[in-house]
């Protein structure tokens, strides 16, 4: 029986806190779920820190588009980053964090457990429905999602963080890496995202030679297939790469922001906290 959902109106801070809505139960196996997506956030910004990058694209309507590339947990195998985007609806009355949200992520998690969900709910990005398979927008996850819940999905929940830590959301970074954005640059923008069906292949042939070559040395045909393979998807990683500023010797700088695995952890520590209420080591120091 096909679940019917009704319109969401959700923030980005609210995806990070909790998308399952105030009324949901299993707050423990949440706050255990959320404790598991902590630690793997650190450590693929720890190890692959430069692989991140977040553009900012604003319509003339006020809209503004953020694309975040966040690398997989085992960058150093398959070289894939997934591409999340959300847009942002426009309201000035309220910080970037605070405003309704519409997401999209060619991850494999996201495709097949929660992309229908996102859909129903009216949270996927309209332009870029059609980078996905019509599968997984018609046929309700009945498998990995069955009850069709709102729940944390890890390329969506650390992109948010990685936005949210880097403060990325800034007008400060607005003004320094935004874009405009119109039908020509959001066609050519989806154009060079990893279709869902090449990422799911790298990424289990990756995992498929990394087994083997702990077990004995790759044949050369085997060789020759793995070459060709990441040679193509590298080729198409690199179409997405951002083009960013001109900074010395002419040199691109990608927008990255300045966001270390240190930092990021000072941040969950303060993670809920207003500005004003979090006590910095030093100032505590003081006090005592």
């Amino acid at each position: 029986m096909m679940i019917q959902h009704q319109p969401l109106k959700i923030s980005l801070r609210q995806l990070v806190d909790n998308p399952s809505g105030k009324g949901s139960a299993y707050l423990a196996k949440r706050a255990m779920i959320k404790q598991g997506l902590n630690i793997t956030y650190i450590k693929i910004l720890n190890r692959f820190r430069k692989q991140f990058y977040a553009v900012p694209y604003i319509y003339n309507d006020g809209r503004i588009l953020m694309h975040v590339k966040v690398p997989s947990e085992i960058y150093n195998i398959n070289k894939i980053s997934y591409d999340v985007i959300f847009e942002f609806e426009p309201d000035d009355r309220k910080r970037l964090a605070m405003r309704n949200v519409k997401c999209f992520s060619n991850s494999p998690s996201f495709i097949f457990t929660y992309a229908y969900v996102f859909n129903a709910k009216s949270i996927l990005i309209d332009e870029f429905k059609d980078v996905l398979p019509n599968q997984c927008l018609t046929q309700p996850p009945v498998i990995r999602n069955p009850i069709e819940s709102m729940g944390y999905e890890k390329s969506i929940y650390i992109a948010s963080r990685y936005l949210l830590d880097a403060n990325a959301l800034s007008d400060l970074y607005l003004h320094k890496f935004g874009k405009p954005i119109n039908k020509t640059i959001e066609y050519q923008l989806k154009r060079k995202i990893a279709d869902p069906s090449t990422l799911i292949a790298v990424y289990q042939h990756a995992l498929y030679l990394n087994r083997k070559t702990h077990r004995k040395e790759l044949s050369p045909n085997e060789r020759r297939k793995k070459d060709a393979m990441t040679r193509r998807f590298q080729e198409k990683q690199k179409q997405n790469t951002p083009e960013g500023r001109k900074g010395i010797f002419g040199i691109r700088i990608a927008p990255r922001a300045k966001i270390t695995a240190r930092k990021a952890q000072r941040a969950l520590l303060n993670d809920g906290h207003s500005a004003s209420r979090v006590i910095r080591p030093k100032q505590a120091k003081k006090k005592r």
